[in-house]
């Protein structure tokens, strides 16, 4: 792995789960957490089949979302209505 001569910083949240095996990684093999970072994500970006997998399963999800939004749309519009009665009422009683 060739040495980067420029650094550029930024934040990554991640949840206490990756964070602990993170920690764990770094302390059994003896490295930094940058350096552990740094490493995973070269071999994300040089694994094509990795890459490929991800845009495959977003845009399966994409398709899923948006026909589960379809499927539901009308719940939430009768969701609305009830919550628009439910607040005339409530003015009303005060």
């Amino acid at each position: 792995m060739e040495k980067a001569t420029d650094h550029k910083q930024f934040s990554v949240m991640i949840n206490d789960q990756v964070a602990d095996r993170l920690d764990q990684f770094c302390t059994n093999v003896g490295i930094s957490e940058s350096a552990a970072v740094e490493i995973a994500i070269n071999y994300f970006f040089d694994d094509p089949k990795v890459i490929s997998g991800l845009m495959n399963g977003y845009r399966e999800m994409a398709t899923l979302n948006r026909e589960i939004s379809h499927d539901f749309s009308c719940c939430e519009e009768d969701a609305d209505v009830h919550l628009a009665q439910y607040r005339r009422r409530l003015r009303n009683f005060y």
